[in-house]
Parts: structure tokens; C-alpha cells; sequence
């Protein structure tokens, strides 16, 4: 018997064997394809890492490295004033200047193998992986310092591994081609400490204050276990943890043998002297100054990375003496309304300025105003030696005469102005030497108006001024405003013998490497006056000194020139004086102009610039201004605007003659109507008339001039103020019509005010009016030679 199948059925063994294979086969495509990609991946990995490596940069340009260095102000002998820099707060400082005990604090926390290495560490890596497993933490890291050096040159905080590989070849590139000082040196200087410090100069200044070749072992480690975390570690954040960082990097140094055991714990009982963070300056007035010209040579990103130092010629004790001495006699005027003042010095022969005060206390961020070479102040008298100057200029001298009398010049369509002396006071024909040593503003006038408006401005101009000075004859009393730092460099040329040297705050700029780049030691000036016609000024304005007003400022065994100058309703005053070793300029006043009680150049100013001088003067050789020599030049006047020797009437005086006209015309009615005898009639100001006795009486009386103390104002403005009459008075006038009217006749010629200046009362006086400071009797020259 036979058993058969059909053709047409499938054997049951065939089908699960073709299931089975089916299913192999799509397990090995799906391992094929796994492994095409895992293939696919590590071909990329590779390819990508083959190209980085390719691509990275080359080593040896951090032979050229120059990273940002901060700019420093500096003293004559080389004391920081101020340090500049932007975010990076460094100062490259060599190896050979950085003590052992620092170096060593550094490589025992940061990289104990750093000598034994290539520049990657794979037993410190291995190390670092045990103890951050031990502790469950990171709490070590394997990166060397060739490594860091790396990343924080070449590289972005980026984390992955391809740039972990880049590092790696790049510090072995490194170690190969500098050496481990040149490393080690590099990376001190690199680094960021915290607080903007970066560098471990930069570190021991900003938390011990001082320089890093003076840090102790204590000191050392503490800043050397600030790199891993400095601003988490830093000792003004977090005490505590600055001294466990500074006790483990004690640890690490006794470990690798650089100190004992008994110097690490001496080390860690030391206490910690702090410094604390300080941004100031020192000498603040000082420096803000040549910030300012500093500013006008180099952008703020030149100033705060290219590491300049910039010597300057600040004179420390003379500005200690300064500081002392304008707050000492503020102090005393604060009765009298007076509660700034400003001083600068400049040295006569190079244009160097040796002390700046520019107020009373100098406030970060409060009052950082620098009075002395912001602050533009009507300058009062003190302006008048560039009338003058340009007067000598242009054909005058000091004998040439003038009248000083009422003067009327036309201001403008139906305008006219007149200059007052203070106190109304006129002195008829008088030498422009004379005129000069006592103040006298209508002189003054006369003489600008005479050589010309625009002459005065330009001289101005060639003394290095460069605030407007309007072109009004107003000018020639002060009325425009300058600051005490151009009129110092301004009368420095009257005392450099005509030669001006532009003020300047430094000697010289050096490079970080110290070549130096700007050498102003020995400036060469510029002839800006004659000899003839200087020497002609000096010799005048001594003699404001000697028996001017400026008697005050007079100093045995020093030639001393100078003139005082005081603004309209005492608001500004002045004292500008110098030798010709010295110029010093005296301004007191207040920020919002206020009147001060009796405050005048001569009386105020000048003894603070007396006490400032007799001091400063001591580190120089007296010297003598140099002899007169003979003026005799071509006269070039202009035409000017003077139109009469007439004073307008003030409109009081009008009305007191009106009233003298009627009252003559009212007793005349009378008489007539009476027919009474001229003789009898009462001329008294009762409105009824009545008969007395036959003594001889004239029907009007003579009223004398009583000029009233209101001041006449170019504008037509009448105003309170005595501008235009007092010693440094800015101007006056008032817009009177074209054709002046009848005036009454000129008040006779007084005496002199007396020669020296009263003395400062003790208390303040109940009035503005000043005491007069001019002299009692002007020595009158020869007649003109």
C-alpha cells in the first residue's frame, strides 16, 4: 500500500522553513543597515575631527600675543595717580618679577606636574576622575595649565569632544614650542582673578593693595585658590570660603614639598589685611584734568588696552599745599557768602601745570565739576592787561595819556553806552600806567575803542583763549566769560617774556614696553608778543603790586606781577599774578552766581595766592623780570565808536530838573502876581509863598549831582546791579537818545582810594559795597620819553 500526496498540496515542512528565513533574512538587512550607519557615523566623527584638526591655529603666534594692558597716570617719579581700563583690569607684569612662593601657590592648587608633562596630564586626568567619583562631585579638574592657556586664547566655552581633542593637540603643540616660563609667564598675566582683575598684578592690587612682588605666603595662597571660582571665592563675597580655598592650596604647596608643614599653618593664622575695592584717584582735580587732555589724544578703548603710562607734571607737594590753602581761606569767607574757589599754577618757562584745585572737595559721582578748566566766569579787571598789551601793541605806552571822564560810544541805532568807574569817581588826564595800576574802567574803554575791538579779540586769540570773547567794548572790563586755566596760560606768556607754551598736564607718554611715544619734557614755544611791548606790560602790572591794587600779593625778595579783577554786584573775583618762574591764577565766587559781601581780587584773592606762592616758590631760584626796552611804534588806531565827552543824564536827574523848572516858573507867577521883591520870596519846597526877611537867598538853589548807584546797562536796561563802576566791574551803560541831553558838570577830581586793601572784617558787612582797594596815591611816571 502506498500513500501519496497531490502535486497541487504544499508540504507542511516547506512552509515554516520559508517562514523562517524570511524572517533571517530581514534581521540581517535590518544589521546590515545598522551597521551601514554606525560605519556612516564614526566616517563622519573622524572626517569632522580629521578637519578641525586640520584647521587649528597656529601656536606660534602667542609668541606675538599682546593682550589688553590698562593705561596708568602717573607722577614725575612714577606713582599711580589713576589706573584706565575698560572690563580687563591688567598689568603685565615679567616672571622674573613675580616672587617664588606665588608661582608655587599657583602650580600646587592649579597644576602640581606642570614641570613633568607635555602640556596635557593623563595621570592628572586620572587623578581628578577618582576624586570626583569619591566625592560625587567635581570637585578637581584635569585641564593643565597649558590647557587653560589654550582655551582661554584659542577657544570658545563651547563643551563637545571634538574640541576637547583640539585642546589637547593644541597644548602638546604649545608645550613643544615655548618653554615652561614662557607657559607659566603667560598664564599669570592671563587669567581672571575676579573684580575685573586679570592677572596676578591686577589681583594683589585689588585685594591687598599692593604690588605682587610684596605678597606674603599667606596673601599668595589666598589669591592663588581664587582661579577656579573667583567670583564665588572671592574674599569680599564669601570670607569663609576664601580661606578654605586659601587652606587646601596651603595643603597642596606642603604635599609637593614647597613649604613645611609648620609654615602652612603660621600662613593660615595670618590675618588677612583686606584693601578693600577702590575705583578712585588720587589728587582727583589733578587728574580728571589730564583725563580730559588725555581724551583729546586717544579714543577710550586706546586708553583702557594699549597699557600706556603717562607721565605727568604734577609738583605733589605744591598741590598738597594748594588743596591746604584754598580750603583753608574758603573756610574763613563762608560768612561772606563765598563757597568756591578754584587755583591752578602753571609753570612760567615750559607751560606745564604743576597744581589744579577746581573746588572745595572733590565728590564721585556728586560733584566732580573741575571749576579750574570748566567753569567759564566773567573775569572782571583781570582782563584788562589784554587792552593793554594790544593798546603797546599798536602804538601806545605806558605814559601815553588818556582822559578819564565821562565818555559816552554809541552801541547802536539810537544807542548809546558810558563806562563808570566804581564809584562815579574820575581823575581827568592820567598815563595808561597810572590807569592800569588803578583799575580804571573808562581808560580801559577808551583804549580798546581806540586799537580796535577786533585787535583785542585777536590777542586773545594768539594767548591760546579759546572761549568767545564778545566783541563789545564791554569786554575790555570782563564782561566775557573765560576759564581760570586759559588765563593762567594766558598771562604764562606775559611771563615767559612773550613766549606762550600751551598748558598741558604731561611730561611724557610712554608704550607698555617703554619706548617712549610723546615727548613733551621740553616743550619749544611760541613767540607770541615782542620783547617791547611784554616787558612794557610786566613793568606796569608790577607796579598793581608794589602800590596797586594787589598790595596784598607783594612777596620780599620775588618780582611779582599781576592784576586783580571783580565782577559786577561782587559775584566773581579774581587774582592773576605771576614770576617768572610761576604763574597762578585765584578765582573765588559761587556756582550759582550769588553776590558776596565785600568780596574784591584784591582783598580775597590775593593773600591765597600769596600763601600758595611763598611755598611753591621755594624749589625755584629768584629771577627778575627782564629790563624795559624802548616802545616805538607806528600808532594804528581805528576809528571806534566815541561820539561825546558828555554823560547822559539818568532819568532821576531829569526829573529833578524838571521839577527845578517848574518850581522857577511857579515863583516867577508869583512874583508877578504879587509884584513881590525877588528878595522876599521864600523859596522853600512849600507850595504857598510868603514873605521874610530881605537876606540875600538866590530863587533856585544849587543842587549838586547826585548820581544814583544804579548801573547803565548796554541794552537800555536800567538794573540794580553797579556794573561798569566798581575795580573789576564787567560793564555798564544805558540806551540813552542819540543827542544827549543837558548834563550837570562833572563832580571835581577826588584823591586816590587808599593804597592798601582794608582788611578782611571779621564779620561779614550788612551791605554789598565793597571798600575800595585801589592805592592812596599812584606814583605818576616822568612825561612820556
Amino acid at each position: 500500500m502506498s500513500s501519496a500526496v497531490p502535486i497541487n498540496q504544499s508540504h507542511p515542512e516547506s512552509k515554516s522553513q520559508k517562514m523562517g528565513l524570511f524572517v533571517l533574512f530581514l534581521f540581517l538587512k535590518f544589521f546590515l543597515a545598522l551597521l551601514l550607519i554606525l560605519l556612516a557615523a564614526a566616517g563622519g566623527l573622524a572626517t569632522g575631527a580629521y578637519f578641525r584638526l586640520q584647521s587649528l591655529p597656529d601656536v606660534r603666534k602667542l609668541g606675538n600675543f599682546d593682550p589688553h594692558e590698562r593705561s596708568e597716570i602717573l607722577t614725575p617719579d612714577g606713582k599711580v595717580l589713576k589706573e584706565i581700563f575698560g572690563e580687563e583690569n591688567r598689568k603685565v607684569v615679567l616672571l622674573k618679577d613675580i616672587p617664588l612662593q606665588v608661582r608655587q601657590a599657583v602650580l600646587a592648587i592649579e597644576d602640581a606636574r606642570f614641570e613633568e608633562h607635555g602640556g596635557v596630564d593623563p595621570i592628572g586626568i586620572l587623578r581628578a576622575v577618582k576624586a570626583n567619583m569619591d566625592k560625587n562631585d567635581v570637585v578637581q579638574g584635569g585641564s593643565t595649565i597649558t590647557q587653560q592657556v589654550v582655551k582661554n586664547l584659542f577657544f570658545t566655552p563651547e563643551k563637545s569632544y571634538a574640541r576637547k581633542a583640539a585642546e589637547a593637540v593644541l597644548s602638546i603643540q604649545v608645550d613643544q614650542t615655548f618653554s615652561k616660563q614662557q607657559i607659566l609667564e603667560l598664564y599669570l598675566n592671563l587669567i581672571y582673578w575676579g573684580h575685573n582683575a586679570y592677572g596676578i598684578q591686577a589681583a594683589a592690587e585689588t585685594y591687598f593693595g599692593k604690588s605682587v612682588k610684596d605678597l606674603t605666603l599667606s596673601e599668595s595662597a589666598l589669591i592663588a585658590g581664587l582661579i577656579r571660582g573667583p567670583e564665588n571665592f572671592s574674599p569680599y563675597r564669601n570670607y569663609k570660603m576664601a580661606k578654605i580655598r586659601q587652606a587646601e592650596t596651603l595643603r597642596k604647596m606642603v604635599e609637593s614639598k614647597f613649604i613645611t608643614a609648620e609654615a602652612a599653618e603660621q600662613a593660615k593664622k595670618e590675618p588677612l589685611k583686606l584693601n578693600g575695592i577702590r575705583r578712585g584717584m588720587q589728587h582727583p582735580y589733578f587728574t580728571t584734568y589730564v583725563m580730559d587732555h588725555l581724551k583729546k589724544l586717544y579714543t577710550d578703548s586706546e586708553l583702557e588696552t594699549k597699557g600706556l603710562k603717562i607721565y605727568t607734571s604734577i609738583n605733589v607737594k605744591a598741590q598738597n599745599h594748594a588743596i591746604k590753602v584754598v580750603g583753608d581761606h574758603l573756610a574763613k569767607l563762608k560768612d561772606y557768602n563765598i563757597q568756591q574757589g578754584a587755583l591752578v599754577a602753571i609753570d612760567s618757562k615750559t607751560g606745564h601745570v604743576i597744581a589744579m584745585v577746581g573746588g572745595t572737595k572733590f565728590g564721585y559721582g556728586a560733584n566732580e565739576f573741575n571749576r579750574a578748566f570748566q567753569a567759564q566766569r566773567q573775569t572782571g579787571s583781570a582782563f584788562k592787561p589784554f587792552v593793554y598789551v594790544t593798546g603797546f601793541e599798536n602804538g601806545l605806552t605806558p605814559w601815553s595819556t588818556e582822559v578819564d571822564g565821562p565818555t559816552v560810544y554809541r552801541t547802536g541805532p539810537g544807542t548809546t553806552w558810558s563806562p563808570q568807574n566804581y564809584g562815579r569817581n574820575y581823575r581827568g588826564a592820567m598815563s595808561l600806567h597810572s590807569a592800569l595800576v588803578a583799575s580804571t574802567n573808562v581808560v580801559a574803554v577808551k583804549v580798546m575803542d581806540k586799537v580796535g575791538i577786533d585787535k583785542v579779540v585777536e590777542m586773545t586769540k594768539r594767548l591760546g583763549i579759546k572761549s568767545e570773547v564778545r566783541p563789545f567794548l564791554s569786554s575790555a572790563l570782563g564782561a566775557s566769560e573765560i576759564t581760570p586755566l586759559e588765563m593762567t596760560q594766558a598771562f604764562s606768556a606775559f611771563a615767559n617774556d612773550g613766549v606762550l607754551n600751551m598748558a598741558s598736564p604731561i611730561l611724557r607718554i610712554e608704550d607698555k614696553n617703554g619706548n617712549v611715544i610723546m615727548d613733551n619734557a621740553h616743550p619749544k614755544g611760541k613767540r607770541v608778543l615782542d620783547k617791547d611791548v611784554v616787558r612794557a606790560l610786566n613793568h606796569t602790572l608790577m607796579a598793581v603790586v608794589t602800590g596797586g591794587t594787589a598790595t596784598a600779593a607783594y612777596i620780599p625778595g620775588q618780582q611779582v606781577a599781576g592784576k586783580t579783577g571783580t565782577t559786577s554786584s561782587h559775584k566773581d573775583a579774581w587774582f592773576m599774578g605771576y614770576t617768572p618762574q610761576i604763574t597762578t591764577a585765584i578765582w573765588i565766587g559761587n556756582d550759582t552766581p550769588m553776590v558776596m559781601y565785600g568780596a574784591t581780587g584784591g582783598v580775597f584773592c590775593a593773600p591765597i595766592w600769596k600763601d600758595f606762592m611763598v611755598d611753591a616758590l621755594k624749589a625755584y631760584k629768584p629771577e627778575v623780570f627782564p629790563p624795559q626796552l624802548p616802545l616805538n611804534r607806528k600808532r594804528q588806531f581805528s576809528k571806534g565808536t566815541y561820539i561825546s565827552s558828555v554823560e547822559p543824564e539818568t532819568e532821576e536827574e531829569k526829573r529833578k530838573k524838571e521839577k527845578e523848572r517848574a518850581k522857577a516858573a511857579a515863583l516867577a507867577a508869583a512874583r508877578q502876581k504879587a509884584q513881590i521883591p525877588e528878595s522876599q520870596l521864600d523859596t522853600s519846597e512849600q507850595t504857598r509863598v510868603r514873605l521874610r526877611n530881605n537876606s540875600s537867598r538866590p530863587i533856585v538853589p544849587t543842587v549838586p549831582e547826585d548820581h544814583d548807584t544804579a548801573g547803565r546797562l548796554e541794552g537800555g536796561q536800567r538794573t540794580n546791579s553797579r556794573s561798569g563802576r566798581m575795580e573789576g566791574g564787567t560793564s555798564g551803560g544805558q540806551t540813552v537818545p542819540q543827542t544827549p541831553p543837558t548834563v550837570p558838570q562833572n563832580p571835581p577830581a577826588q584823591n586816590n582810594p587808599p593804597a592798601d586793601p582794608p582788611p578782611v572784617p571779621q564779620n561779614p558787612p550788612p551791605q554789598n559795597n565793597p571798600p575800595a582797594t585801589t592805592p592812596q596815591s599812584v606814583p605818576q611816571p616822568p612825561a612820556s620819553p
